[in-house]
């Protein structure tokens, strides 16, 4: 299989295999009862999401979803990766769907996957960073913070991660500004792409060669609640994510009549301003406006109040009070929120966010 037509046909004919055995009740056998006998489609895979109190709720995909779900992936990777790729999968693997979707895409697509997830026990970052070097790794699937990390602590090795093999980063389980995704191209001299998904629908839009993200609208119902912008329902369920949708009649410049969606962080992490709901990826956009941060970022909301985390590379080359400020009144001026603002050093940077 070398052409994304292929393995969008294999796919289809994996997934009718799965669902053969889903009856058409107008063509069941009637049971004793008189009424005919639906079977419904088996359960694939069990994981669990973190509820708004922070406890956790169990998750099931049937098979078809499950692979109707890396079939939508697996044509979008299949433009970003080849089967000459080395690819690096760091994303998360207990209890949820993505980790193991991701390994079953890139192999469909052909590529080799290093599986090291994201716990750092068998495989933390310096490790990894010897796997790359010893097998030529050419693409990381990720998030945009575990690949700012991982940057960083290439350059306190006496690394320079732009040298390395790496070419592709897709960016996975976190909003990101496209500033901000901007810096994690440049430390690593990388294309960057973008996937978006909740925990209970792994693939819900990917990325065109805009690097817009596109809805899966040909299999999912998605809705805003309060409007374009607002929490993200899926076939009316919340998924406790904020993100705009674009309207209908708004066209993406790749030509695609499927929506735009814009990820913009989880509810917890938005709160009412005076001009509506403001996100973690606005105040995101007001932070990277201020060329000098690295790519690190972590923003939290307590007591109704923004709670920023930026970092430089060298505190002792700029003026860490000055820059502090001066990103606190530009968020208040460019949203009308409030905010406290943490600014390190990147070598700080583990022991400054939780």
């Amino acid at each position: 299989m070398t052409t994304t037509a292929s393995i969008a046909t294999h796919y289809e004919q994996f997934l009718h295999l799965l669902t053969r055995d889903t009856r058409d009740p107008v063509q069941a056998p009637v049971q004793a009862s008189g009424t005919a006998e639906v079977h419904r489609p088996a359960s694939a895979r069990y994981g669990e999401r973190v509820d708004p109190s922070g406890g956790s709720q169990p998750i099931v995909l049937t098979r078809d979803e499950w692979i109707r779900n890396q079939i939508d992936l697996t044509l979008a990777l299949g433009r970003l990766l080849t089967v000459d790729d080395v690819v690096v999968s760091a994303v998360p693997y207990e209890l949820s769907f993505i980790g193991a979707e991701v390994d079953r895409v890139i192999e469909m697509v052909g590529a080799s996957v290093i599986s090291v997830g994201t716990s750092g026990t068998i495989c933390p970052m310096p490790r990894l960073l010897g796997l790359i070097e010893q097998y030529e790794v050419t693409a990381l699937v990720c998030s945009p913070s575990f690949a700012a990390e991982l940057a960083s602590l290439a350059v306190s090795l006496g690394r320079r991660p732009a040298d390395s093999t790496i070419r592709t980063i897709v960016c996975v389980g976190e909003a990101c500004s496209a500033e901000r995704l901007d810096r994690v191209a440049t430390a690593w001299a990388a294309r960057t792409s973008t996937l978006y998904g909740t925990p209970s629908t792994p693939t819900v839009a990917v990325a065109c060669d805009h690097g817009a993200l596109h809805l899966c609208d040909h299999r999912l119902r998605a809705e805003v609640r309060g409007g374009l912008r607002g929490e993200l329902l899926l076939d009316g369920a919340p998924t406790g994510e904020v993100v705009e949708l674009w309207p209908a009649d708004r066209r993406c410049d790749c030509g695609s009549t499927s929506r735009v969606l814009v990820p913009l962080g989880s509810t917890a992490s938005a709160i009412r301003g005076p001009d509506g709901l403001v996100s973690a990826l606005d105040v995101e956009r007001v932070v990277f406006g201020h060329r000098r941060l690295a790519p690190h970022f972590d923003c939290v909301v307590r007591d109704g109040t923004f709670h920023v985390t930026c970092a430089v590379a060298d505190p002792r080359a700029v003026d860490v009070g000055a820059m502090r400020r001066a990103i606190r009144s530009g968020i208040g001026d460019a949203l009308g929120v409030e905010a406290e603002v943490t600014v390190v050093g990147v070598t700080d940077w583990s022991t400054a966010t939780p």
